[in-house]
């Protein structure tokens, strides 16, 4: 059976799990009541069509089963107004934690006051929410500060120390704002007549199409920094069909995507790195922070650390990191 094919918020595995216990639970009311018991987790990640989205959920619904949780997943797309909507309909179905990634952060303060008067725990998601009760980020200022070194030495190394760079970026967003950030100003301490091309772009459609329009503008670009790794695959699709030369092309992501992973383990001509996550970790860390709060123990503040990605990276660190992509 096709994942398309199950009910909005049932994750497949739990699906065809949920069925075979249900014959069971039918005739033991016990078990029934159990069940029924068991707190429920949104789970308001939106990028459903990332390259790192199966590995993560997966990851997340493992740690939730072996904690005795019930997952609540995202269908909203990337839309405030669908987010928004998904996650008032699970506030009034009854919802006992709230994992978000805001799609749009500046109207986080009335969700978190809803959530606080009615008890329920409210984790950011890549973004510290104020008045939330903790946060899963990353550590996007010493990445971010590592990838433009990188990029600094390629610029110096094959580009004759000057050149002209595209940032694909979400400036709405805490992490993808950093990441960019932090990336763009260990560039310009080092190459300070850099010039910069700023486009909003962030999964792999958005981000060929805006490839596309810069290498038109500006064939010279030949270093290009995306805010996700998604991004970094329409940006190598539109470098591909440019008809211009890969040589010395230096494009780089964050996430830890699998696709990305293997294109550089691969030795891709395009795709130069990715600060990658140990998405398994992330996944299990969605479940972690909201059973720290429930159980008033353990850590409800975390910054996970970013691996970053090379084609002189051992293949072992990369084949580690692509385990999670493998159930």
């Amino acid at each position: 059976m096709s994942d398309r094919f199950l009910p909005n918020n049932v994750h497949r595995r739990g699906f065809i799990k949920g069925a075979a216990m249900a014959a069971v639970m039918s005739t033991m009311p016990g078990l029934r009541a159990l069940a029924a018991g068991k707190k429920k987790i949104g789970v308001a990640q939106p990028d459903r069509t990332a390259d790192f989205y199966h590995g993560f959920i997966n990851s997340v619904h493992q740690e939730a089963d072996k904690l005795g949780y019930e997952i609540l997943e995202s269908f909203s797309g990337r839309a405030p107004e669908a987010q928004m909507q998904e996650v008032n309909a699970w506030i009034s179905a009854g919802l006992d934690a709230l994992v978000l990634l805001p799609t749009d952060p500046n109207a986080l303060a009335p969700l978190v006051a809803r959530c606080k008067k009615l008890g329920i725990v409210f984790i950011g998601y890549a973004n510290v929410v104020q008045g939330a009760d903790g946060y899963i980020k990353w550590d996007d200022p010493t990445a971010g500060t590592g990838t433009g070194e990188l990029i600094v030495k390629h610029i110096k190394d094959k580009l004759g120390g000057k050149a002209e760079v595209a940032l694909l970026t979400l400036p709405n967003l805490q992490a993808t704002r950093e990441r960019i950030g932090f990336t763009r100003a260990a560039i310009e301490k080092a190459l300070p007549e850099t010039v910069f091309y700023d486009v909003q772009a962030v999964l792999a459609p958005d981000a060929l199409k805006a490839t596309q329009s810069l290498l038109q503008a500006h064939p010279n670009i030949k270093v290009i920094v995306c805010c996700a790794d998604d991004g970094a695959l329409g940006a190598r699709a539109a470098y591909q069909n440019s008809g211009l030369s890969p040589d010395n092309v230096f494009l780089c992501g964050w996430d830890g995507s699998k696709q990305n992973l293997n294109l550089i383990k691969a030795k891709d001509k395009f795709i130069q790195c990715s600060a990658a996550l140990d998405i398994a970790l992330v996944g299990r860390t969605v479940v972690d922070v909201p059973d720290a709060v429930f159980k008033k123990s353990g850590n409800t503040e975390v910054s996970i650390p970013y691996v970053l990605v090379t084609p002189q990276t051992d293949t072992a660190v990369i084949d580690n990191l692509l385990k999670v992509y493998e159930f």
